[in-house]
């Protein structure tokens, strides 16, 4: 019975939910999108724009975001040419 209650606390450890910027920047995405294409009703758009412009700041002040880019385009990591 010790070893059960063991192996499940190992497991629940090792499956800790994740967010990377990686994440926060395809969720400002997933925003912009939705409002493009109306889904957000004129009641909500204030609270969803509040929302949106935080997750913008905070992921251009992190770094995931380049700060000359505009609010929607989603910063494009350049690899070097060889």
């Amino acid at each position: 019975m010790e070893d059960q209650t063991t192996e499940t606390q190992n497991t629940e450890a090792s499956e800790a939910p994740s967010l990377a910027l990686s994440d926060l920047v395809l969720l400002l995405n997933l925003v912009r999108v939705t409002a493009e294409r109306g889904a957000i009703k004129a009641d909500e758009m204030n609270a969803v724009g509040t929302v949106y412009e935080k997750l913008f700041k905070f992921l251009q002040a992190s770094g995931a975001l380049s700060q000359a880019q505009s609010q929607d385009t989603p910063a494009v990591e350049e690899t070097p040419a060889e």
